[in-house]
């Protein structure tokens, strides 16, 4: 977003001070760079009576900072324009001022705590349907005071405005994630090297909406699967990965590869990729980057919904009975031009909706219309 509006705009961030040891903010930048200390436990301990005394998202607590508040009282004055994001900053509403707000929520936190409710362990679930309550509260907030409020997809889009009311559910527009940087050349839907298909799931291994859709798809479609056609591998390839995946990858008799140095090199190899997410929000970055890489993709009706992707013509989507599954990839593995159609589709797909052009376009009417609403 800061290269973006700093083509057009001028421009300062501000961000938390480096810790010692750490590069300081680039001095190229194209943009202004201010930055606050950070007071991990006075803030926090401030922070938490702040949040239960305006019943706030609990970890919000957890992003308040004194000093933060004071640098956006000294700047936001001179600014056309504030930017805020995250519901996790709400406590900092306040210290913006009067300066024309626009509330960058990237995605609905409210939804994703409350879709993981229902998949999470038991003895979880309260406490993220708490939450989820807290962060709808906190959003319905900065809705209040914001000029405009940004999401990345129209499922969180709709999730939010379906728990507004009009005057505010019209301040809720969708600016999508611009996509992957590089674009290697499509892989050969024919191997040359005498393995069998490759299925690769990839992501950030640590966030639990991921953890969660590789152990469920290891335990409860693979096996099937593997039955069907034992020449097909899967590889779960990211950073972060907890002891209940590696537990899976290795039960399953998967490939695991921690923090791959080139994720374009991993779905290089690969002939389809799988988004099998039951819970999360926002866009499943995963499946932009396999669209970017040219491949055909399986996703879940819950994963495909974050995407602007259509069913059947971007990428195959299947419900959450394992045997869905196992009928869509094996009908994928045995047809290699349906994969190839899929893959170019899936192409089409990013450059036509997540083009940095089409990004920007909507980013900087965003912050027109935010800056004079009327």
């Amino acid at each position: 977003m800061a290269e973006l509006l700093s083509q057009a705009h001028e421009l300062t961030l501000l961000t938390p001070r480096p810790a010692a040891g750490l590069p300081p903010p680039p001095a190229d930048a194209p943009y202004r760079v201010e930055t606050y200390e950070i007071r991990r436990g006075a803030g926090f301990v401030a922070g938490f009576g702040r949040a239960l005394g305006r019943r706030l998202p609990l970890q919000s607590a957890l992003f308040y900072q004194p000093d933060l508040g004071r640098r956006l009282r000294e700047l936001a004055p001179a600014a056309d324009l504030g930017i805020l994001q995250l519901v996790r900053l709400a406590l900092h509403l306040e210290d913006f001022g009067g300066t024309p707000l626009l509330v960058d929520l990237i995605d609905s936190l409210s939804l994703s705590f409350a879709r993981r409710a229902a998949v999470d362990r038991p003895w979880r679930r309260p406490f993220l349907r708490f939450e989820a309550r807290l962060l709808a509260r906190g959003e319905r907030r900065l809705a209040e005071r914001a000029a405009r409020v940004l999401v990345v997809c129209e499922r969180d889009r709709q999730s939010l405005t379906e728990a507004l009311p009009p005057e505010l559910a019209a301040k809720v527009v969708v600016a999508p994630l611009a996509p992957p940087e590089r674009r290697p050349e499509a892989p050969s839907p024919e191997r040359s090297d005498g393995a069998g298909p490759l299925l690769a799931m990839t992501g950030n291994l640590g966030y639990f909406v991921n953890a969660d859709s590789v152990t469920w798809w290891l335990a409860e479609v693979w096996p099937t699967l593997r039955r069907a056609r034992p020449d097909v591998r899967v590889v779960v390839a990211g950073d972060r990965p907890g002891a209940a995946v590696r537990h899976a990858v290795a039960a399953a008799g998967a490939r695991l590869i921690e923090s791959p140095p080139d994720l374009r090199a991993v779905l290089a190899e690969a002939t389809v990729a799988l988004a099998p997410m039951r819970c999360g929000a926002g866009v499943p970055v995963k499946i932009l980057e396999a669209w970017s890489a040219g491949l055909p993709v399986v996703a879940s009706r819950w994963a495909a919904a974050g995407t602007s992707g259509r069913p059947e013509e971007d990428f195959r989507v299947v419900g959450q009975q394992p045997s869905e599954w196992v009928e869509a990839i094996l009908d994928l593995l045995d047809r290699p031009a349906e994969r190839q159609r899929l893959a170019d589709a899936g192409r089409r797909r990013l450059a036509s909706d997540y083009s940095l052009a089409e990004v920007g376009r909507r980013l900087e009417d965003t912050v027109l219309k935010a800056i004079s609403p009327n």
